[in-house]
């Protein structure tokens, strides 16, 4: 009676687990990326090996299952570490990239977790390395826009014309900054984006309550991007302008554009960058990024790379050289200008 039983079980977990096969699709999938890096923060030299120069190290999984009538179900789990040390990056947090789940149809997907932020997300597009060392973007846009949001909301559409449009919300969940308003943290995101052939652009609008300073300031966010892949050459052009209702030394106004190009070269890529952030609201704080960068392919997964990178600051500025991984290789002080030499591979998988 109990091998039946054990046999019977034994079947109808087979059974269940082909189901469950034939109408779920996980993958698992990561990058390592990890290099040597020579560095000066415009006083001191530092050498080291430095984690996700690149592209941030991790690991993820995503999937999708079909839910009958064009309905899915769909999640992403992803976590960043650092190669040097094993360390969780993110501060710890065990998916601190991305953790979010939804549902997607003919009429668009809602997903709901610890999100990237439709502006960010802009940037990664329209840059060489997604934001990373050698981009402008890595050296600024940390320091003035969030990167990723805990309890938001993404809607983003199906595409028409070549438009995608994302709605993005994300709940601060305010318990601790005394405010009268409890909308304090919250983040309205709305973007659209174009593709058609070699052609890509996006338009993205954001506002936020972000500094406990000043609780009742919103910063708001206008930025456009525009690239196109001319197969021996691709710019990227990205503009940016950050305004807050109490602008301060404190709470700045920025301006932020960035020019950037692929050039196919080799067997490889041969990237280039420049960057300019104006602080309008204090005198002689504004910066200058510089970076070039040539990332060979050994084969599809693997490649090699190399780049410099260095950022001009006034005497008021202390931004320093970004990398993927946002640990930066900071200016020693105001007026500092940091610069890097980084030797890396990364590996996809």
């Amino acid at each position: 009676m109990k091998k039946t039983l054990l046999a019977a079980f034994v079947g109808l977990t087979a059974v269940a687990g082909a189901a469950h096969a034939q109408s779920t699709n996980v993958t698992i999938y990561g990058i390592i990326d990890s290099g040597i890096e020579f560095a000066n923060n415009g006083k001191d030299s530092l050498n080291r090996v430095q984690s996700g120069s690149l592209s941030q190290s991790r690991i993820g999984f995503t999937g999708t299952e079909d839910l009958g009538g064009g309905l899915r179900a769909l999640f992403t789990l992803e976590n960043g570490f650092n190669v040097d040390n094993g360390s969780f990056a993110q501060t710890g947090l065990l998916f601190g990239r991305q953790a979010f789940v939804g549902l997607g149809s003919n009429a668009g997907a809602v997903t709901l977790g610890r999100q990237y932020e439709p502006l960010h997300s802009m940037h990664v597009k329209f840059s060489t390395h997604a934001v990373g060392f050698g981009d402008a973007s890595a050296a600024y846009v940390p320091a003035i826009e969030d990167v990723r949001l805990d309890n938001s909301i993404k809607y983003v559409s199906p595409v028409f014309a070549g438009v995608t449009l994302t709605l993005f919300y994300a709940l601060g969940e305010n318990t601790t900054v005394a405010t009268d308003s409890k909308s304090y943290g919250n983040l309205l995101n709305i973007q659209a984006n174009y593709d058609n052939g070699p052609l890509s652009a996006a338009v993205s609008y954001a506002s936020k309550k972000k500094t406990p300073a000043a609780p009742d300031n919103i910063t708001k966010y206008l930025a456009a991007a525009v690239s196109y892949d001319f197969i021996f050459l691709k710019p990227y052009l990205v503009a940016e302008t950050v305004r807050n209702d109490a602008s301060s030394a404190a709470v700045p106004d920025y301006d932020f554009w960035s020019l950037a190009m692929d050039v196919p070269l080799g067997g490889g890529r041969l990237n280039f960058s420049y960057g300019s952030l104006k602080n309008k609201s204090a005198a002689n704080a504004n910066s200058r990024s510089y970076g070039v960068v040539y990332d060979y392919d050994l084969s599809k997964r693997t490649t090699l790379y190399t780049g410099y990178s260095r950022l001009h600051n006034d005497a008021g500025a202390s931004f320093g050289v970004g990398s993927a991984n946002g640990s930066e290789v900071a200016a020693a002080n105001a007026g500092a200008d940091p610069r890097a030499l980084i030797f890396g591979i990364r590996h996809k998988f």
